[in-house]
C-alpha cells in the first residue's frame, strides 16, 4: 500500500504540477480570448472546436487508452520492451492513417451543414493538429511506464507555446484563425517531445505490422464507443447550439463551460495518476483497491462540491468580472451548468474504476445509454429553449451515467465509509449559507470567507485530520524520490 501510494503521488506531483501550470496559463488565457473576441466570434471559435471535438475520436478510437492499460501490464514481462516498441509503432501508424479519414469527415460535415466558408476553412484548418496528436500517441509509452514527469513536460510545452503564439495572433488581429495556427504549433511541439520522452526510456518505436491493425481495432473499439460517445456529450450541445440558435447563444454558454473545464483539473490529475497504477493492481489482485478507492472518491467530492456551490451563488459577480457585461446573459447558464463538476468528478473516476476491473463493454453501454439521451433531448429542447436547456441537459446527462457506474459498482461502493461524505455534505452547506448571507459583499471578501468555514467545518467534523496529514507527507516523500518499481 505504501509503495503503491508513492507510486501514485510521486505521478500526482508531476502531473500536479505540470496541470497547474497549464491550467494556469489556459485559465488565464481562455479569459483573455473570450473577452478579447467578444460572443459572437468567441461562438464561431466554440463551433470550430465543437466540430473537432465530437469527430476527433475517431482518429483515435480508443486506442490510446487501450494503450495504455497494456503497456502498463507489458513492463514486467520478460519481452515487454520489445512487444511495448511494436505497439508503439503501429497504434502511431494506425492513428495517422485514421486522422486522415477524420479530417475528412468533418470538413465535409462542414460544408453539408452549409456552414459559412469562413468557419468550414478554420475547421478543415484544425484538422491538421489530428495528425499532431497521432504522433503525439507517443504518450502512450509515458503513461504506460508512469512517467508523468515527461508527459506534463510535453503539456506544458504545448500549452506555452499556444498561448505565446495565441496572445500574439490576438494583438496583431488574426482573430481565431491565429488561435488555431498557434493551437497546431504547441501540438506539433508536445508531438515531439512526447517521441523524444518515449526514446529515453529504451523503448524503440516499432516498424509496424498492418497485418495486426484490426485485432488492435477490435481490442480498443470499447474504448473507442467510450471516447466518441464522451465528445457527443460534451460537444454536441455547442454543435447544435450553432446550427439552431446561432454564434451568440453558442459563445455564452462555452463562456460558462470553458470554466467547468478548467473547474475538472484536480480530477485529471488524480484519475490520469491513478489509471495505470490500479491497472496493475487490480492485474495483481491487491486486497488494498477498497480502500484506494474510498480515499480517491473521497477527496474528489470534498474539492468538487464546494466549486459548486461557491460558483453558483457568486455567479453574478464572477462573470461581469471575468467577461465583462457583454456576457450578463452567461450568468444563469453558468448557475446550472458548473453542477455538473461534482458529478464529472465521480463519473471520471468511477468510470476507470469499472474499466481497469475489465468491464469495459458495461463502460461502453452506460456512455452509450448517457450519450442517447443528452443528444435526443439536446434535439427536442435547444431549438426551442437555447443555451439554458444545453446547461440543463449537460447536468441530466452526467446524472444518468453516474447513476448507472454506482449500479456497476454497487458491491464494492456498499463497502465504503460513507461518513466522511455526509459530513463533507454537512460543510459544503454551512459554506453555501455563508455565501448567500454575504452574497452582496465583494467576491474578494465571500470567497475567503467561505472557504475558512468550509475548511474550518472539515476540520471540526472530522473529514480531514492526522491521517490526511500523514498522507500528504507520504506525497511529499514520494515527489521527492524516485520509486522502485
Amino acid at each position: 500500500m505504501n509503495q503503491f501510494t508513492r507510486t501514485v503521488a510521486r505521478n500526482s506531483a508531476f502531473e500536479l504540477a505540470g496541470q497547474l501550470t497549464i491550467k494556469a496559463l489556459s485559465f488565464g488565457f481562455s479569459i483573455l480570448i473570450v473577452r478579447n473576441l467578444g460572443p459572437e466570434s468567441f461562438g464561431q471559435y466554440a463551433a470550430v472546436l465543437a466540430f473537432g471535438m465530437i469527430f476527433a475520436v475517431l482518429s483515435d478510437l480508443g486506442l490510446g487508452t487501450y494503450a495504455v492499460r497494456e503497456i502498463a501490464r507489458l513492463r514486467d514481462a520478460p519481452d515487454g520492451i520489445a512487444r511495448i516498441g511494436a505497439l508503439w509503432g503501429d497504434v502511431v501508424r494506425l492513428r495517422i492513417v485514421l486522422a486522415f479519414g477524420t479530417a475528412l469527415l468533418i470538413t465535409a460535415v462542414a460544408i453539408a451543414t452549409n456552414r459559412p466558408t469562413e468557419l468550414v476553412i478554420a475547421i478543415a484548418l484544425s484538422t491538421l493538429g489530428l495528425f499532431g496528436y497521432a504522433v503525439g500517441a507517443s504518450s502512450t509509452v509515458l503513461s504506460g511506464f508512469e512517467r508523468f514527469d515527461l508527459t506534463a513536460r510535453g503539456s506544458v510545452a504545448n500549452q506555452l507555446v499556444f498561448v505565446v503564439g495565441g496572445a500574439l495572433a490576438l494583438y496583431l488581429g488574426f482573430g481565431y484563425y491565429g488561435l488555431i495556427v498557434a493551437s497546431l504549433l504547441g501540438v506539433g511541439t508536445m508531438a515531439l517531445l512526447y517521441v523524444r520522452g518515449a526514446q529515453s526510456l529504451g523503448v524503440s518505436f516499432g516498424r509496424g505490422n498492418p497485418r495486426r491493425w484490426l485485432a488492435l481495432l477490435r481490442a480498443s473499439v470499447p474504448f473507442g464507443v467510450i471516447g466518441l460517445a464522451l465528445g457527443l456529450s460534451y460537444k454536441f450541445d455547442s454543435f447544435l447550439l450553432n446550427l439552431t440558435r446561432g454564434d451568440l447563444e453558442t459563445g455564452y454558454y462555452n463562456a460558462a463551460y470553458n470554466l467547468v473545464f478548467s473547474a475538472v483539473m484536480f480530477s485529471n490529475v488524480l484519475n490520469t495518476a491513478l489509471y495505470p497504477s490500479l491497472s496493475r493492481a487490480a492485474m495483481n489482485g491487491s486486497p488494498q483497491l477498497p480502500r484506494i478507492y474510498e480515499r480517491a472518491l473521497r477527496y474528489l467530492l470534498l474539492v468538487s462540491l464546494p466549486i459548486a456551490v461557491g460558483m453558483s451563488a457568486l455567479a453574478p459577480q464572477i462573470v461581469p468580472w471575468l467577461f465583462k457585461n457583454a456576457y450578463a446573459p452567461t450568468i444563469p447558464a453558468l448557475q446550472i451548468v458548473i453542477w455538473v463538476v461534482p458529478l464529472m468528478y465521480a463519473s471520471e473516476f468511477l468510470g476507470y474504476v469499472v474499466i481497469i476491473n475489465g468491464k469495459e463493454h458495461a463502460a461502453m453501454r452506460s456512455v452509450l445509454t448517457s450519450t442517447t439521451i443528452n443528444v435526443a433531448s439536446n434535439l427536442i429542447f435547444i431549438p426551442m429553449f437555447g443555451f439554458l436547456a444545453a446547461a440543463v441537459m449537460t447536468v441530466v446527462t452526467e446524472m444518468v451515467l453516474v447513476g448507472q457506474y454506482v449500479w456497476l459498482l454497487r458491491g464494492p461502493l456498499r463497502q465504503m465509509h460513507w461518513q466522511p461524505v455526509i459530513r463533507t455534505v454537512l460543510a459544503v452547506l454551512a459554506m453555501g449559507a455563508v455565501i448567500l448571507v454575504l452574497r452582496e459583499m465583494s467576491v474578494f471578501i465571500v470567497a475567503p470567507l467561505g472557504a475558512l468555514v468550509y475548511g474550518g467545518l472539515l476540520f471540526a467534523l472530522g473529514v480531514v485530520g492526522g491521517d490526511e496529514w500523514r498522507f500528504i507527507a507520504t506525497l511529499r516523500r514520494g515527489a521527492e524520490s524516485p520509486v522502485s518499481e
